[in-house]
């Protein structure tokens, strides 16, 4: 299944009782990959009990992996805890980051469940094989996916929502539509994280900039534009 690095770096004590209980519920069954690593977390691919595909997102138990939280804490204007209870709640907020972007129709993985450190959603992608980030699969319509895009990042925003961290590596092209994914960074739009919602738009501008998109909206009209936004 996993190699010994990769089952050292995620299946700790705590998280291995948190796949059993679900495992136990009929979410998940084998964990194959994993299909997505970054500092926080690995992504593994499964089935639930009625072989519906998902992906299984396993946010570490690693105090290096998550020094950016107390920052990131403050920012929620969540208070932390314990350290299993730190990344517990760093889920969790996650997963509702995720419900609220689909409830209002933005296109990302369906969430499923939370437990604990462990994330469970739809898979997107199919036959166990994931769609690729924008980075490695360009065959799309530029001036189609730069216009959704920016209606994704109004309309987050004007719901009181921003990523956090929305580059081409957060977005998977599936059957040339884009997906937005990794919510781990996200916040709420307030006066004092308005910083990263001009960083994601920078990032999604620079982006379309070097596939040639020469009319980009900017960061300035793109406020005006969510707080105009009507729902």
């Amino acid at each position: 299944m996993q190699g010994n690095k990769t089952f050292l770096h995620v299946f700790d004590t705590h998280t291995i009782k948190n796949i059993v209980k679900l495992s136990s519920d009929g979410l998940i069954t084998n964990l194959l990959g994993p299909i997505g690593t970054g500092k926080e977390s690995y992504v593994f691919y499964s089935r639930d009990s009625h072989d519906n595909e998902v992906a299984v997102k396993i946010h570490r138990h690693s105090i290096l992996a998550f020094k950016q939280i107390p920052s990131y804490f403050s920012l929620r204007g969540t208070k932390s805890g314990g350290f299993l209870k730190v990344i517990d709640d760093w889920t969790r907020y996650e997963y509702s980051a995720l419900e609220k972007a689909e409830r209002i129709g933005i296109s990302v993985p369906k969430p499923i469940a939370v437990y604990r450190n462990i994330l469970i959603m739809g898979f997107i992608g199919r036959d166990g094989e994931q769609a690729q980030t924008a980075v490695k699969d360009s065959s799309f319509d530029v001036e189609e996916w730069y216009k959704t895009i920016i209606s994704f990042i109004i309309k987050m925003g004007k719901h009181g929502l921003i990523h956090g961290d929305l580059s081409p590596y957060n977005i998977l092209n599936f059957e040339g539509k884009p997906y937005i994914i990794d919510f781990s960074q996200s916040l709420k739009l307030t006066s004092l994280t308005k910083d990263y919602l001009e960083r994601d738009v920078t990032n999604i501008n620079n982006w379309f900039e070097k596939l040639g998109k020469t009319e980009l909206v900017s960061y300035k009209n793109i406020l005006e534009s969510i707080e105009n936004y009507e729902k």
